[in-house]
């Protein structure tokens, strides 16, 4: 007969530093991506990067800024921020104020699609067909 092993695998301490790719974070704890609601025109705002260096100073090791629109139509809301040219300098703003707090941040990118906000972007929702052709 073999023994059955009870050993249990170790757990990683949370607090311990952690490598992700080629980025070394100070911690393993990541503030998901959750929609602030504190973009205005689709940049970057004071209340968007004190909401994000708060959870630097309270010890994340990497939050993220959520919703970033790739496309003017691919946003919920037409506030969301939008990845542009002219985004860029708030969003290097934030991201200097959160790393001088000792964390890392990252952004969610990404495109609504169907379900995007065609009164409020003034753009069409895009979506690969206009009627669902799937189960239902």
């Amino acid at each position: 007969m073999t023994a059955i092993s009870t050993d249990k695998p170790a757990v990683p301490d949370v607090l311990a530093p952690a490598q992700l790719g080629p980025l070394r974070l100070r911690n393993r704890v990541i503030k998901a991506a959750t929609y602030e609601g504190l973009s205005h025109r689709s940049r970057v705002t004071r209340d968007l990067v004190d909401f994000h260096v708060g959870y630097a100073k309270g010890g994340v090791g990497m939050t993220t800024v959520a919703y970033c629109a790739v496309a003017p139509e691919g946003r919920t809301d037409r506030h969301q921020l939008q990845w542009t040219d002219e985004a860029m300098p708030g969003l290097r703003h934030l991201t200097d104020a959160v790393h001088a707090e000792g964390a890392a941040v990252s952004a969610q990118l990404g495109h609504a699609g169907p379900v995007a906000n065609p009164k409020a972007n003034g753009f069409p929702a895009l979506a690969p067909a206009s009627t669902s052709t799937g189960p239902r």
